[in-house]
């Protein structure tokens, strides 16, 4: 189960929330939107993610690889073609083949030790050529020939050097036999085709910055079929997975490499889909995922312009991980909810989802910021009807505690002062030794300390309570004269073996009921809470416990699979979880 939890980019979020309801009107349903070509980046500059020097690709269908561009409408054009089945785009700097960084390809870290090398300096041929076919022909009459789309023309070039001294020589033995050449390079947005674990150049592609980067297709011959591709980038937990659709390669702001998988919608929500909650959940479970997915996705397009793609695969976005995994009911619940999605007035919902919420959603207001109609938090009686918990605890020392959350003066005690009808925290007050008091909304808290989710409460036990009561045990407590004291050992006196009256400092040490222990890090043994309600911690360490996974806000995956099993329908699942939504 993936899991999108609230501590990735809560402002961005709450931004994307806003652009999807007022930025992107519906289309028109229908199964031609599964046909809209989705950007999706594998590999970039970002979340759990990085560029790369070299990127393999080896046909698992078809036959030979088209190889082009995609226009401002992501259509593809081809330039030419090759009919080898293991090609690398690498970029034009000199890497060596090998492994390093956890995968086999080309790396500019081996281009000094490797014993294949691509070189950056070549050889031009005079003048230029109107197709890929004349410029190539034109390379093959000289050995190491290839032809080269620089800046919208197509050139000759020969010799693979990685120095420019290399490349001098070179270019004198050629002047010997009469053949006139020029010093050639391309610009830091030049990627190179070669044959994988080779230095053979297949083809040269410089779009100079003009943002097109080299497209790739599979099967030279440009079948219809839904051809599949192994792409390897096993440094992202990606290796040899198997892909519909095509690939982008280009290096934005003249960097290394950024992958972009060029796929339609709908074989992207069939990999979405697998990722999210695999291939054997009940088929209205699924069905509820495509269409949540579908239109999260299509209230999010561009959500990573700056890296010139659409979504990551990633739960930031969705998870995404091709086809390897994906089963017939993944396919299945994509192909039966073609072109539908979940809109609201109109305009496409963001639908959030999670894995599980342990009883009740939040609203986005409460999480996010911003108030939205359609995610507004409800009981959730499906998720405890079929036991689902996650149970969750997470604990830590006072003194870590107070480092997490930023505070000056180290932290005693704690409530929660304010609930959601449904159960979950909205604000927590938190008292210091020295008498001050901070409060933090439940999103501070679950962001500063990295929350499982929003269904918790300040004790050991949360993750176990019912859902009829809330807040922690009664009892225990450090106190004077029965009355709870919140400040620690602060400000506190007391009568040494001499009798004499003396401030409280240093390690004093006090009688509970479970031994001693010293004032500071006292927590009142087993009970935990006082009866002033403030939770004081359990046996020296800050407890804080609940049930679910994930941010609250939407669809839970794991109430979708419940509901699903007592015989819901998809809709009827969206609409519970998204209020006053239209599925169609």
């Amino acid at each position: 189960m993936k899991r999108k939890f609230v501590q990735i980019a809560a402002l961005f979020l709450v931004l994307c929330l806003v652009a999807g309801n007022s930025a992107f009107p519906a289309e028109a349903s229908g199964a031609a939107l599964d046909d809209r070509i989705i950007r999706v980046g594998l590999a970039y500059n970002g979340y759990q993610s990085r560029t790369i020097d070299g990127a393999n690709l080896a046909n698992s269908t078809g036959s030979g690889f088209r190889l082009g561009y995609f226009d401002s409408s992501n259509q593809f054009v081809q330039l030419g073609a090759t009919e080898k089945t293991a090609i690398s785009v690498v970029m034009t700097r000199n890497v060596g083949f090998g492994t390093s960084g956890g995968y086999e390809s080309y790396h500019t870290a081996l281009a000094e030790s490797a014993g294949v090398v691509v070189g950056c300096y070549h050889l031009q041929l005079p003048g230029s050529y109107a197709t890929f076919e004349e410029a190539q022909a034109a390379a093959a009459a000289y050995e190491g020939g290839f032809p080269a789309y620089i800046g919208g023309a197509f050139y000759a070039r020969i010799a693979n050097c990685a120095s420019r001294e290399e490349a001098l020589a070179a270019q004198e033995q050629y002047a010997a036999q009469q053949v006139q050449t020029e010093l050639a390079g391309t610009s830091a947005y030049g990627v190179n085709v070669v044959i994988t674990g080779t230095d053979t150049i297949l083809f040269q592609y410089d779009d100079q910055g003009k943002g097109t980067g080299l497209g790739i297709m599979p099967d030279a011959a440009g079948g219809t079929e839904n051809f599949v591709t192994l792409f390897n980038t096993a440094a992202f937990g990606r290796n040899n997975n198997k892909w519909y659709g095509g690939f982008r390669y280009e290096r934005v702001g003249g960097g290394n490499l950024t992958v972009v998988n060029m796929v339609r919608l709908g074989d992207y929500l069939k990999g979405v889909v697998s990722a999210e909650i695999g291939g054997s959940w009940p088929i209205e479970a699924q069905k509820a995922q495509a269409v949540a997915s579908r239109t999260y996705t299509l209230s999010n397009l561009n959500r990573h312009s700056s890296s010139h793609f659409d979504v990551c695969p990633s739960t930031h976005c969705h998870a995404y991980s091709g086809q390897a995994s994906t089963t017939s009911l993944n396919v299945q619940a994509v192909e039966e909810t073609a072109g539908v999605t979940v809109t609201y007035n109109g305009k496409y919902a963001s639908c959030n989802y999670y894995s599980s919420n342990g009883g009740a959603t939040m609203s986005a207001k409460d999480v996010w910021g911003s108030d939205y109609p359609y995610l507004q938090g409800k009981a959730d009686p499906y998720e405890t009807a079929a036991g689902i918990r996650n149970a969750w605890s997470k604990s830590w020392s006072f003194s870590d505690l107070t480092s997490k959350l930023g505070f000056a003066d180290t932290v005693s005690s704690a409530k929660i002062t304010a609930y959601t009808e449904f159960g979950n925290p909205l604000t927590i007050v938190f008292y210091t030794r020295s008498g001050k008091s901070y409060t933090m909304t439940t999103a501070q808290l679950v962001r500063a300390l990295s929350l499982s989710s929003y269904r918790y409460d300040l004790g050991p036990n949360g993750g176990n309570k019912t859902d009829s009561s809330v807040g922690g045990s009664s009892g225990g407590g450090l106190s004077v004269n029965g009355s709870p004291v919140s400040g620690g050992a602060a400000g506190m006196y007391a009568v040494d073996g001499a009798g004499h009256t003396v401030q409280v400092s240093g390690n004093a040490w006090v009688i509970t009921g479970s031994g001693t222990s010293t004032v500071e890090e006292w927590s009142g043994g087993s009970g935990d809470t006082g009866d002033d309600g403030l939770y004081y911690g359990t046996n020296g360490s800050f407890v804080i416990s609940g049930r679910g996974a994930g941010h609250n806000v939407g669809l839970s995956q794991w109430g979708a699979w419940a509901m699903a099993k007592q015989d819901f329908t998809y809709k009827e699942i969206l609409e519970f979880y998204y209020t006053g939504v239209t599925v169609g």
